[in-house]
């Protein structure tokens, strides 16, 4: 019996920690100053554990995670596509520690079982006052079209003014990530306020989601700004085709990302105008280094530390806009470099991360991207915006970059920075990336009327 006693413990123990696993767990990723709310949704059937999560400030639910494994107490969740993997401890019945651990970056994320009150209190949306709802004084259509270059078909909403005649039109081009048509962030919908405010003034909208994301065809993993530069060209000749559409006034507004992709448009299709909203000016390596600049001092941190990191970070570029190199020996000196420096801070696990994702085809295509090659080249009008307190897209150097390259090319260039506002356009203290989900604004109005105003002067 007393043999028998201390194995039937661990039985009994074991089997309640099983069933205390099985339910939603809720906690709070805390990076650069924002704090992301994850939650896992995870059940046992038939002895096995499956899992889904949700990132409900990015408008991300029922995520299905390909592994999950618990033994001795440990969770492991395991998320292949996003490479994410989350290793936790039940400490007891309702409290999960462990660190999340995505491309490179490993934070603590400890989980708490949502009680039914909790529930109640998750399902409770911020206040976004902006977003507009039906019925709406102009005509909406799901519309798809093609991309034959990729071979995909892309899902997009066109909304129409009401009326005779034929409209200018525009297509929203989204920033990194991938975004839907709205461009959601969390609840945010600054690409259907954005719509909703042209298409009432007379202009046609077409937005669309990224390839590989919502009702779009593709991969969008695989793909780099020039594919979606690709995706972009299939917008504009879409609009083409529609009757409703003055194909003599198609222009493209872009932000962040699409910001670069609108004036390299330019140079596969005929467009009368474009907008850059928080558009880089500088080249991909620059705009990093300055970003983790500006972003590292809201965040409070010794501006030593953050002159080290920008240095490694430098070198690390500069093996990457060596094109002379094969995609192995940029891996391989990309790894030295973060091993020189960083080699007794961070485990191997975590640097082979943050190599391969230096090494993704989108980050190293970003980094080698420089603007200027387009803008100095832009056939159309240009209007420029940025936030002064943008702290992704710095709007003094970026601005004075794009305004330099836009007047090479001897087309006519509007500037206008706003002081108060983000890289989102929104009215913020700091301009800190975790202030994006607290604010309710999610355009300001000003800048969809200087928009507005401007594409009806150009067009007219």
């Amino acid at each position: 019996m007393e043999k028998i006693l201390p194995a039937l413990l661990l039985f009994i123990s074991n089997l309640v920690f099983s069933q205390s696993l099985e339910g939603d767990w809720q906690g709070n990723l805390e990076f650069q100053g924002t704090s992301l709310p994850t939650v896992f949704h995870i059940e046992k059937i038939d002895n096995a554990y499956t899992a889904t999560m949700d990132s409900p400030n990015q408008n991300a639910y029922g995520i299905p995670i390909d592994e999950v494994t618990f033994k001795n107490k440990t969770l492991t969740l395991t998320q292949k596509t996003t490479h994410l993997k989350y290793e936790a401890t039940l400490v007891d019945e309702t409290h999960l520690e462990g660190t999340f651990n995505q491309r490179g970056f490993s934070i603590q994320l400890n989980l708490e079982k949502i009680t039914a009150e909790g529930k109640e209190t998750s399902a409770v949306k911020p206040n976004r006052p902006q977003t507009p709802n039906a019925p709406f004084p102009y005509l909406e259509e799901e519309v798809t079209f093609y991309n034959p270059k990729a071979k995909i078909n892309l899902a997009g909403t066109l909304s129409i003014p009401k009326g005779k005649g034929k409209f200018p039109a525009v297509i929203l081009i989204s920033g990194s990530g991938a975004q839907n048509r709205n461009e959601e962030l969390f609840n945010h919908q600054p690409f259907k306020v954005l719509a909703d405010h042209l298409t009432r003034n007379g202009i046609a909208v077409l937005r669309y989601d990224d390839r590989g994301t919502a009702a779009s065809e593709g991969y969008f993993t695989e793909a780099t700004t020039y594919d979606f530069i690709d995706d972009a060209q299939a917008a504009v000749e879409y609009l083409k085709t529609r009757r409703e559409i003055n194909q003599q006034k198609i222009g493209a507004i872009g932000h962040s990302e699409g910001g670069f992709i609108a004036p390299a448009l330019t140079q596969k299709t005929k467009l009368d105008f474009i907008v850059l909203m928080a558009a880089p000016g500088l080249q991909g390596s620059t705009l990093l280094n300055i970003q983790r600049q500006k972003q590292e001092e809201l965040m409070g941190i010794n501006p030593i530390m953050t002159l080290q990191r920008m240095q490694v970070f430098q070198e690390v570029y500069d093996v990457v806009l060596d094109t002379t190199l094969s995609k192995e020996e940029t891996k391989n000196k990309t790894k030295q470099v973060f091993e020189k420096h960083w080699g007794n801070l961070i485990s191997e696990d975590q640097l082979n991360q943050v190599v391969a994702q230096t090494n993704t085809e989108w980050m190293k295509t970003f980094i080698r991207l420089d603007p200027k090659t387009y803008l100095e080249q832009v056939d159309c009008e240009v209007l420029a915006l940025n936030g002064e307190k943008d702290s992704q897209v710095p709007a003094k150097e970026n601005l004075a970059a794009i305004k330099e390259s836009v007047e090479k090319s001897g087309e006519e260039i509007t500037i206008i920075a706003y002081p108060k506002l983000n890289h989102l356009f929104q009215t913020a203290e700091t301009g800190s990336v975790s202030e994006y989900k607290d604010i309710e604004e999610t355009i300001n109005r000003q800048v969809l009327e200087d928009i507005t105003n401007w594409i009806n002067t150009e067009t007219n």
